[in-house]
């Protein structure tokens, strides 16, 4: 094992995009200034997620835009319906729920339920032991019937590097799914069909799509009742 003062990479670089985007040199993440702001640079064995820090106009320099790639291809659609089917199952009986997707280094998917409590209101589980070359790639956990969004006590605990979502509106005609790629406190919204394989038909893409007309003016702000929503016991 080498340690970082062995080698030419320090554990946060900061990086200028002149000519385009620039090769990682941190070794848990990079800031990177280019044309169209800062961005933090962050991967893992999942994933490389490019995230916005501050969003401004910096003359003479390239564009990066945002970036997520999953590095062993989009997550099965099997995991995408059998998740929907276990949070489908849970707000019938009137909760929530918390799933995990891990990916190991052969790039195999799996789905896991972790141990958790669940309330109408609120979903809290336990980081589950892993094997040494499995990587969680997302985190998903349902807001039963109210609107597919992150609220504020999401963003606190999503805070590491990785792929987050919100399934809701669930048992309606038309649930709603929300992604976003986190890398350490910095979020980037992502389409559905950059992360599952397969057709996500009735749900809409909360983010992307227009809104459902037959939504009315519901804009949630906050927790869901004020209450916690996909927090985490400490591990």
């Amino acid at each position: 094992t080498r340690f970082a003062w062995e080698t030419d990479m320090t554990l946060v670089d900061y990086l200028v995009a002149r000519d385009g985007v620039p090769s990682r040199r941190g070794l848990a993440y990079d800031y990177v200034l280019a044309g169209d702001g800062l961005w933090l640079a962050a991967e893992n064995e999942a994933l490389a997620v490019r995230a916005p820090v501050a969003r401004c106009a910096v003359r003479g320099l390239p564009p990066l835009g945002g970036a997520c790639v999953l590095k062993h291809g989009p997550i099965p659609t099997w995991i995408w319906c059998a998740g929907v089917g276990i949070a489908a199952a849970m707000a019938a009986a009137g909760v929530e729920v918390a799933l995990l997707v891990a990916v190991d280094g052969a790039g195999r998917y799996a789905l896991i339920i972790p141990e958790q409590a669940a309330t109408p209101t609120r979903v809290r589980y336990r980081a589950p032991a892993l094997p040494p070359d499995t990587t969680i790639a997302l985190t998903l956990h349902s807001h039963h019937r109210l609107p597919a969004y992150f609220s504020a006590t999401d963003d606190g605990d999503e805070r590491g590097l990785g792929l987050y979502g919100v399934l809701g509106r669930l048992g309606t005609p038309r649930p709603e799914v929300a992604l976003r790629a986190g890398a350490y406190g910095h979020w980037l919204p992502v389409r559905w069909e950059a992360v599952f394989a397969g057709g996500r038909d009735p749900f809409r893409d909360a983010p992307f799509d227009p809104p459902d007309p037959a939504d009315g003016a519901d804009d949630p702000t906050g927790d869901p009742d004020g209450k916690e929503v996909g927090g985490r016991w400490p591990t």
